[in-house]
């Protein structure tokens, strides 16, 4: 009985001493830890800045002009008297220039405008030879001038007559004209001689402006002296010429 506690006492005395002894295993040194590598970081990003304006100016916008003008397509334009090839040029719109317009025709056809080359007067230019520009709803109608006479001139053949003593016949003299109109119109006219009177009142149409001949026949009595011939226009509007003949009777 007594060995057998001392066995167990036995036992419990080496459980004791074996908590306090060193433990033969030996012990791990601790490794220490590698800094793991921090990757950098990114830029920081800026922000997005907003594009300053250039210091280029910006176009030019042409604003559309309130007042109608006109101006040519592609060559200079003639300005003329009245609305149509038929009238006279006065004046002349060139290329790069441009004119108000203060009227037009019915059928838009052509525009009367203010004379390019002489702005106390209007002229009319046709619309197929030119652009226009500004507001042309409020453009009024306007009517064709009256064409007239603007030159008339007059000869006589012969004009020197020799009868010997003034005595015999006499040739007939002709008396020549030409009149000159700056549009289509009417004319009448007529000779006037101062040893005869006025000859019969006669009348010529111009289908456009420019010159035509005009002339008469004419005996005169055979008395000496020197006498004047007039070629008289009394419509569209009054104009007249005047010569001489000479009669001699040596």
């Amino acid at each position: 009985m007594k060995s057998h506690i001392l066995m167990s006492l036995l036992v419990f005395a080496l459980a004791i001493s074996s908590c306090n002894l060193p433990s033969s295993v030996p012990t791990a040194t601790p490794t220490p830890a590698t800094p793991t590598a921090i990757p950098p970081s990114a830029t920081p990003s800026l922000p997005t800045q907003t594009a300053l304006p250039s210091e280029t100016p910006p176009p030019t916008v042409t604003s559309t002009p309130t007042v109608p003008i006109a101006f040519p397509r592609e060559q200079p334009v003639n300005c003329r008297l009245g609305p149509g090839t038929a009238w006279i040029a006065l004046s002349g719109l060139n290329v790069g220039a441009s004119s108000q317009i203060v009227g037009k025709t019915a059928d838009n056809g052509w525009w009367y405008i203010v004379d390019p080359l002489n702005s106390s007067r209007n002229c009319w230019v046709a619309s197929s030879v030119t652009n226009t520009a500004g507001n042309l709803a409020g453009i009024p109608v306007a009517g064709a001038p009256a064409a007239q006479v603007t030159n008339v001139s007059i000869d006589v053949d012969p004009d020197e007559i020799s009868v010997a003593g003034c005595v015999g016949p006499i040739q007939p003299i002709e008396i020549s004209g030409s009149i000159e109109t700056n549009g289509p119109t009417t004319v009448e006219w007529h000779f006037e001689t101062q040893q005869g009177g006025a000859l019969p009142t006669k009348t010529t149409d111009f289908d456009a402006f420019g010159s035509k001949d005009v002339s008469a026949d004419y005996t005169p009595p055979l008395t000496a002296g020197t006498y004047w011939v007039r070629l008289i226009v009394t419509s569209p509007n009054s104009m007249q010429a005047e010569t001489k003949y000479e009669i001699e009777c040596p």
